[in-house]
């Protein structure tokens, strides 16, 4: 591309990708990318035990949600092993009876608990405004035990998948956590209480590090809890999660490492407390990082674009694809993210574009030399000269040794003076028009018609084998053809004319 055209189609693709970019335009397809190449399955923590609320359960014990009698049970056989913490994912806001009531918070007050809560933010609708509300325990429950929120961080392009974490926000001018980020803490607090008072969660979303596919994590049916058939001592010092674990109680959603199974909503919360024990969230690159990166990849494309041929031009392009990608991955492996497709979409517009505008400028420059040259060369030489280029032709002529060749028409004047204007012009016509087949035949170059003559040269502007010879030929053909014209003449003017023909090598 031409310099001045080209920065300023590098300078609007590079201003598209940045609006983009802050628009998350592309965000849907950003997240196809690191699902597929990026997401990956670990290890999953051992110190993690899902309690599920499973179809065995279903089965046994009969539909939820089962009275709080019954869950106290299942609770009391779970906290008999004195578990680092428990988590239940469950949403206790209202009451039932008395005695079931009591019974539960008997079973878990002054215990390493955390029950789900819900924050729901106002929405404006037929005009109004509600207001912002916090679903939590009922009353006595909530005085003991501790609270966290069991929002899923779902966003309207992750397309239902949940990506990201956000273990603490201000909701109602007040400070909450995470159901994951408060299980977490019980769990440190019965290891170090110092640590656990100093600890901290940053009021951001953050991606999940998803450890596996759904069921990864150790599970147990509530059931066996229930009847006792978990041996002793199994949930000690564990983290353990309660909760849904059966697509009848709708608590499912997809993932970046499963579009095909959906995961539970307490193994997301298991996959976060691990994240959280392993610091291995991942998180946004600075802003200004992958605007370099969108203008580093313009900048490649338009050096490339102006050195290399097209056939390099793609392969160095897919090359640097293929290196934004591996940039990401490491990045990736460094709890970073790195928004990889405006980038990679910044060198395919480019390169598309480059293809488009330098097809154009040859189909344009094809048809300028055409039309300078197809009048007076054979085909074969303008496209000799295209592929070469112009600048092969020496500005100011150029010395060399080339056959010249005459023709004209004898007896043509005396033809001129008895034929009417339209049969001279046709006659004319005729003759000339088979004098330049022979001669662009032939290889030669039409340098002018001088009224009944024309003039023509062979090895100009470009180089001809044996041009002496194609000269010849070219006398030969304009004689041989000339036979059959002069047939043609005296049937439909009854005159004729003769070629006189000369060559000459120097």
């Amino acid at each position: 591309m031409k310099n001045k055209k080209s920065a300023g189609i590098v300078a609007l693709v590079i201003f598209l990708m940045i609006t983009a970019f802050f628009m998350d335009s592309f965000l849907v397809f950003q997240n196809l990318i690191y699902d597929r190449f990026y997401e990956s399955e670990d290890p999953v923590s051992q110190e993690i035990v899902i309690v599920g609320i499973d179809d065995l359960s279903y089965e046994k014990i009969g539909r939820w949600p089962y009275s709080r009698t019954m869950q106290s049970q299942i609770f009391e056989n779970i906290l008999r092993d004195k578990p680092a913490a428990l988590g239940i994912d469950i949403l206790y806001d209202s009451k039932t009876e008395t005695q079931d009531d009591q019974k539960l918070i008997d079973t878990l007050k002054e215990q390493p608990v955390v029950c789900g809560s819900i924050l729901v933010g106002g929405k404006e609708q037929w005009g109004y405004l509600s207001d912002d509300s916090y679903i939590a325990p009922f009353g006595e429950l909530k005085e003991q035990v501790s609270t966290g929120y069991i929002n899923a961080s779902l966003r309207p392009e992750d397309n239902g998948v949940v990506r990201k974490a956000v273990l603490s926000k201000i909701f109602d001018a007040e400070w909450h956590r995470s159901f994951a980020g408060a299980v977490y803490e019980k769990s440190l607090r019965h290891q170090d209480p110092d640590l656990a008072d100093a600890l901290s969660f940053p009021a951001k979303a953050l991606y999940i590090d998803y450890a596996g596919k759904p069921t990864a994590f150790e599970n147990v049916s509530a059931y066996l809890v229930y009847e006792g058939m978990i041996p002793d001592g199994f949930f000690e010092d564990k983290i353990v999660l309660f909760g849904p674990y059966s697509l009848g109680m709708q608590d499912e959603y997809l993932t970046p490492v499963n579009k095909d199974e959906k995961m539970f909503g307490v193994e997301i919360h298991a996959n976060i407390i691990q994240n959280i024990i392993n610091g291995s969230f991942k998180e946004d690159l600075p802003g200004w990082v992958d605007l370099m990166l969108i203008l580093l990849a313009a900048l490649l494309v338009f050096f490339v674009s102006r050195r290399a041929k097209p056939l390099a031009a793609l392969l160095i392009n897919a090359t640097m694809v293929g290196a934004f990608l591996l940039m990401g991955k490491l990045l990736y492996s460094q709890g970073m993210v790195f928004q990889v497709i405006y980038p990679i979409l910044t060198i395919f517009v480019l390169y598309i574009i480059t293809i488009i505008y330098n097809y154009l400028e040859q189909m344009i420059e094809r048809k300028r030399i055409t039309g300078i040259f197809g009048k007076y060369v054979a085909p074969q030489i303008v496209n000799k000269i295209l592929a070469k280029g112009e600048e092969s032709l020496k500005l100011g002529g150029d010395r060399k040794y080339i056959s010249v060749l005459f023709v004209d028409i004898r007896g043509f004047t005396p033809l001129s003076e008895k034929a009417t204007p339209e049969e001279v012009v046709g006659i004319l016509n005729e003759y000339l028009d088979l004098c330049a087949k022979a001669i662009f035949h032939n290889g030669g170059t039409l340098d002018k018609f001088i009224g009944d003559a024309a003039m023509a040269f062979y090895n100009a502007p470009l180089d001809l084998a044996d041009h002496a010879l194609c000269a010849v030929k070219s006398a030969w053909e304009m004689k041989q053809g000339a036979q059959l014209l002069v047939k043609g003449l005296e049937e439909k003017y009854g005159r004729a004319v003769q070629f006189g023909i000369g060559i000459n090598s120097g």
